[in-house]
């Protein structure tokens, strides 16, 4: 078993370690089953994802889902803050040989020159936007990235998600990277401190990092979605097409002027 070496993250970016891990974290995630799920919220929204659709992919990360529907015939620009995680992106677009484009920006400030028929938003990446402000700001950029039918999908985490401390898990023994997550809400403020370790079984490299992500409750998502422009707004169970319930640690929405 290799020594411990200790990898810290910068602040700026809680990303940047574990991105050449991510993808090995998250190998059992079923892109092509959630590029599905999206492709069905925004047929019912009223604008379906055909191919030749311009497609705007925030958080992309790694772009696992930015790919997915890039290999389906979409024109894909997927947008992250982690130059890292963009990296990575740009190298499984190579080696795969699928055309993307992947470029780095803030949600809560970026402007593009090109508009999207679509936009999508995955991995609770609004939660991790913790001042209002902020969160407001990043429906209006993505807004003004849309063409005046466009379609937004995303997903949050609830705040009973956050109350419930689910992020607080650990991984299955023997897994090839290790981790040990343990969070803590403060239901004053709805913030959510997530305290991660991970260990590559492989190497003995230990990597730390904190997480933080706010709760926002339907009412503000909605206000923020109108005050954005958006007019049209589900929201569903995810990865069901019921409404949310009181229990839903997870709910999607989309949303169109």
């Amino acid at each position: 078993m290799g020594s411990w070496q200790e990898t810290q993250t910068r602040p700026e970016d809680p990303f940047a370690a574990i991105a050449p891990h991510y993808d090995a974290l998250m190998e059992n995630v079923p892109y092509g089953a959630w590029a599905d799920y999206v492709t069905e919220l925004c047929t019912r929204a009223g604008r379906p994802i055909r191919p030749g659709s311009r497609l705007l992919d925030l958080a992309t990360g790694t772009g696992s889902v930015a790919l997915e529907f890039a290999a389906r015939g979409c024109t894909v620009v997927g947008l992250d803050l982690s130059q890292a995680m963009l990296e990575q992106a740009r190298r499984k677009a190579r080696e795969r040989e699928i055309p993307a484009e992947f470029v780095q920006a803030d949600l809560a400030d970026f402007r593009l020159p090109a508009r999207f028929d679509h936009a999508v938003c995955l991995y609770d990446s609004l939660n991790y936007l913790l001042d209002p402000a902020s969160f407001k700001r990043a429906f209006a950029n993505i807004r003004a990235a849309l063409k005046p039918d466009g379609v937004l999908v995303f997903d949050v985490n609830t705040i009973r998600a956050l109350e419930a401390e689910l992020f607080t898990q650990r991984s299955a023994p023997g897994a090839a990277i290790e981790y040990r997550w343990v969070s803590k809400y403060d239901p004053n403020t709805r913030l959510s401190v997530i305290r991660m370790d991970f260990r590559v079984r492989a190497t003995g490299e230990r990597i730390q990092v904190v997480h933080r992500q706010r709760g926002y409750t339907d009412g503000q998502i909605r206000a923020a979605l109108r005050r954005a422009g958006f007019t049209h707004i589900a929201a569903y169970d995810a990865y069901r097409f019921e409404k949310p319930r009181p229990e839903s640690d997870r709910v999607f929405y989309a949303a169109r002027p």
